[in-house]
């Protein structure tokens, strides 16, 4: 793992989290703000996107770099839930007031002046994410802020009501699928200051922010709250990871771009020291199509018979560069490669740093390329093979990536992988991208509806999980999932009805609907209503606490029986204690040998069979405790 000293290197973080409001309609339509599954399409529609120029009159880099992929972009869509607003024929509808209603309490959560006065803006979006190019994303609150476990205050710059975007469904031949019935869905976004110094401050800072939004009425499912994480250290730039998915990926994905920005600058200087600047960077690429005519390197030779084309570049002074580790298992010449990947289509770069063997390149090929371009020992080539339109512009992408080694850190948009390093996304957004909405009018934030929210507001779920781990003796953890999976309110209601033992109930609602849903089976059909039926038979004693598991897997398989049906159909009967004595008693009495040969350690294997006779009948504990009684018993009367 790595070790940095953060204060020295001046490590600064920002987060951008991402959350869907669970409203009943979208933002701007009144279509139903719900995803449709895997139901399929009744129409597509084809868009081509280009670039447009933003209110400062210039075009935004990043939309430039999507213009670059070429892609077309296909929307799938449904006639009955989605409407014309949606395929950006229709202006907007107005502002949905409950998702409105959901943010200013938001807001207030995380301690942030209200904006009397929203303005829509529009976001330019060139990937093809939402048909019209733009966002509509309103900003509701400013400077706040957020108090973290050790104390330290983390300031939130803004809290924006703004629509949710298409969803990526697949990628074929440069075609980008988007469907629409995610497209419009509220969402907040929350961006805090570049307050936060280490990897696990923006850990909690990250945790504690979705615990905010958790315990409002927010859509709890996967795939509902995103993050992004700002990163930058004194030396290097702004790098943002989108899409990271876990909160135990943040502290790995820092310490990696740390890693590797602190790799770009050793790269930038150890060029210094050789002597090596821009101008030795070769203008374009050198044709090697002919030279290399023979190879024997089926890799080359099958591309060249397909028509397409070799290039070479050489990179005077660069040997080793292009083999330099960043990351883990990430090396410059894959700094490069990926560019040139996502952003021209091909299939990545060759250099001479790594092993040319893989690629069947004969020591007779390698002589000929290096002749050809000049190639010396301290240098390093670099080939691409690809149609000749691919070739230019990835021939573009190298020379003006090479080009940055000089600066040091390029800023852009990374993606974060699950290994927990990143890929190139795109370059930085920035704010040539963002203009007025002349189609909304203003929204107002009366000071009258904002004090009615503030009365009703939650307490601080750090202050409930601790709370709560004190009352009910369980670990804060076991809270933290009841709220991060939306079953607190479940959690207090279950506790009325079976107050006994709330780590049973803990481990219902968390674990074993957790193997069940691994199972393959939809736990969604377990209703609330459900789960309180179920604990008020334990609580009758008509079931034992072992039945619940096969309850719970014949409801999510079968919705429509109800929780009575279901025991019914299972047959569950209560078991007495004098019966269940005489059942040990029994088994007990045919293992005599097993009792003799491991004593205590005989109550796995015997436990298994009472319970094949006891199980959901009985409480597991009951029958523990009696079969412990027994055999202890026997053991005496062997002696």
């Amino acid at each position: 793992m790595y070790k940095f000293d953060y204060e020295e290197l001046g490590l600064i973080c920002g987060l951008e989290i991402h959350q869907q409001l669970d409203t009943e309609t979208k933002l701007f339509c009144r279509c139903p703000s719900k995803l449709q599954g895997t139901r399929p399409p009744d129409f597509n529609t084809k868009r081509y996107m280009r670039p447009v120029l933003g209110e400062m009159g210039t075009f935004d880099a990043a939309m430039l770099t999507e213009y670059k992929k070429g892609k077309t972009i296909i929307y799938e869509g449904y006639n009955d839930v989605i409407c014309t607003y949606e395929l950006d024929d229709t202006p907007p509808f107005s502002c949905n007031e409950e998702a409105r209603k959901i943010a200013l309490e938001l807001a207030l959560l995380l301690n942030a002046n209200i904006i009397e006065e929203m303005h829509v803006s529009r976001k330019n979006y060139l990937d093809g994410s939402v048909p019209s190019g733009f966002q509509r994303t309103m900003i509701l609150g400013t400077d706040g802020y957020l108090t973290l476990k050790n104390g330290k205050k983390i300031r939130i710059d803004i809290l924006s009501l703004e629509e949710e975007a298409a969803r990526k469904i697949k990628t074929e031949n440069k075609t980008n699928f988007y469907r629409l019935d995610r497209l419009g869905i509220p969402l907040v976004e929350v961006t805090t200051k570049p307050d936060i110094n280490t990897p696990e401050e923006c850990r909690d800072c990250a945790e504690r922010i979705g615990l905010l939004l958790w315990m409002t009425n927010v859509k709890k499912v996967l795939g509902s709250i995103r993050q992004d994480v700002n990163v930058s250290i004194k030396s290097g730039t702004r790098i943002e990871i989108k899409g990271v998915q876990k909160l135990s990926w943040i502290p790995l994905l820092i310490n990696h771009e740390i890693s590797r920005q602190l790799g770009l600058i050793e790269i930038r200087e150890e060029l210094k020291n050789r002597k090596v600047s821009e101008k030795d960077i070769p203008k374009g690429p050198v044709d090697l199509t002919s030279l290399m005519a023979k190879t024997k390197s089926k890799f080359v030779a099958n591309g060249l018979k397909s028509g397409k084309r070799l290039y070479g570049f050489n990179f005077k002074g660069f040997k080793g560069i292009f083999g330099k580790e960043l990351m883990e298992d990430y090396r410059f010449g894959t700094e490069v490669s990926s560019k040139v990947k996502i952003i021209s289509g091909l299939k990545g770069i060759i250099h001479s740093d790594e092993n040319l063997e893989s690629y069947n390149l004969s020591k007779d090929d390698i002589q000929k390329i290096q002749n050809k371009l000049n190639s010396k020992e301290n240098d390093c080539f670099v080939l691409i093979l690809g149609t000749k339109k691919e070739l230019n512009k990835a021939a573009d992408i190298i020379i003006n990536r090479i080009e940055y080694v000089f600066k040091g850190v390029p800023p852009e948009t990374r993606k974060a992988l699950e290994n927990g390093t990143t890929e190139f996304l795109r370059e930085l957004h920035g704010g040539a991208r963002l203009y007025p909405d002349t189609d909304s009018q203003a929204i107002m934030n009366t000071a009258e509806e904002i004090k009615k929210i503030q009365i009703t507001l939650p307490h601080y779920p750090w202050d409930i999980i601790a709370n709560y781990a004190k009352k009910y003796k369980v670990e804060q953890s076991s809270i933290k999932d009841l709220i991060f999976t939306g079953k607190l309110f479940l959690f207090d209601s279950l506790i009325e009805i079976y107050p006994e033992k709330p780590s049973i109930v803990l481990n219902i609602l968390l674990n074993k609907a957790k193997a069940i849903r691994r199972e393959g089976k939809n736990i969604e059909n377990i209703t609330d209503d459900d789960y309180k039926k179920i604990f008020q038979e334990l609580k009758n004693e008509n079931i034992g606490k072992e039945a619940i598991e096969d309850i719970m897997r014949l409801k999510a398989d079968s919705p429509n029986l109800s929780i009575e049906q279901i025991i019914e159909k299972l047959h569950f009967e209560t078991l007495s204690f004098e019966d269940l004595k005489i059942i040990i008693s029994e088994v007990v009495n045919d293992n005599p040998k097993i009792i003799k040969e491991r004593g205590m350690r005989s109550m796995g294997p015997l436990m298994g069979e009472v319970m094949e006779k006891a199980r959901g009948k009985i409480d597991g504990e009951i029958v523990s405790k009696e079969l412990k009684v027994q055999i202890l018993n026997k053991l005496k009367e062997m002696k």
